[in-house]
């Protein structure tokens, strides 16, 4: 039998309806995995995955949402068998969740390195649902705006973008792309982001880096930021490492209002792009002051050049 939505849903129905006898027992499904793995829902209905004994992988908590256990041994309540394995718990309920990861984790148990592929999608989910507090609806669209206008001129691009609040590029450079740090502003009159003193230094150690500065035009019924994911996935190849990014996000922004219900217009969004070379040759940053190292610097982009070739 194939994994697919209409077959994980009945699984599903009868799982969440059996009665549990034992704290550690996992009703676990018909269907396997690729590299013969298990899946199944415990007592709570939270989604377990019991990847292979060769699952070399440290164990981890992402609280209330993802735990990667040690090797653990689990009882099969329908099938009345042990199991062994690493147990990965997906800790939410809604089902369109939970086939959305576990389709994610079964193609990249397919791949010949699924070890260091799954390590990477758990650093994506990690880095992600850290920053939930920090989520930004506009700031994210503009991103994804500036991804899709990118993508036919540099198919790969989607693999190189960070989509994280902490992070000091947006999109990291490859040797198709340079370094590109997305700003946005509702403001159609002038263009004024703000920088970080982290930033601005990048940018003078990486002179071929860019800056994208995205108007963001609100729309009632426009499309949101879990919209634009969507849409991207019919877009991208589903083994790459973008797709993972896209899929990561959402994943653990799924239950922010701002990320599901905020829209905008993402025609007027795309056309509003502008890239500029940023230079700051006048400020002497190599050893700021104790003051300035922690700040921001509002910078009007009129004072930056165009850039030629985006």
């Amino acid at each position: 039998m194939k994994l697919n939505l209409e077959n994980f849903k009945n699984f599903h129905q009868i799982a969440k309806d059996y009665s549990f006898n034992k704290t550690e027992g996992v009703f676990t499904c018909d269907i396997k995995l690729f590299k013969d793995s298990i899946f199944g829902l415990d007592k709570n209905s939270f989604l377990i995955i019991i990847l292979p004994l060769k699952c070399d992988l440290a164990s981890f908590q992402i609280k209330d949402f993802l735990t990667l256990k040690e090797n653990t041994k689990f009882f099969s309540e329908n099938k009345k068998l042990n199991l062994e394995g690493f147990p990965l718990v997906f800790k939410r309920k809604n089902i369109d969740d939970q086939f959305s990861f576990l389709s994610q984790i079964n193609l990249l148990l397919e791949s010949n390195d699924y070890v260091d592929k799954l390590s990477q999608f758990f650093n994506i989910l990690q880095k992600a649902r850290n920053s939930k507090s920090n989520f930004n609806g506009p700031a994210f669209f503009a991103e994804a705006c500036t991804i899709k206008k990118l993508l036919k001129s540099i198919p790969n691009i989607a693999n190189q973008w960070s989509s994280s609040a902490t992070s000091t590029i947006d999109i990291y450079p490859s040797e198709f792309n340079p370094a590109i740090e997305v700003k946005s502003t509702t403001s159609i009159d002038e263009r004024i982001h703000k920088l970080s003193i982290q930033q601005i230094r990048y940018f003078q150690n990486n002179k071929s880096s860019l800056l994208a500065s995205v108007v963001i035009y609100k729309k009632e019924n426009g499309i949101s930021c879990k919209e634009i994911c969507e849409r991207f996935l019919n877009e991208l190849p589903s083994s790459e490492t973008g797709c993972a990014q896209i899929k990561g996000a959402l994943l653990a922004y799924s239950e922010l209002t701002d990320f599901t219900d905020s829209c905008f217009d993402e025609g007027m969004t795309i056309n509003s792009i502008k890239f500029y070379e940023p230079d700051f040759p006048e400020l002497p940053l190599d050893t700021p002051p104790l003051w300035l190292r922690g700040g921001k610097l509002d910078v009007d982009m009129e004072a930056l050049q165009l850039s030629k070739e985006y």
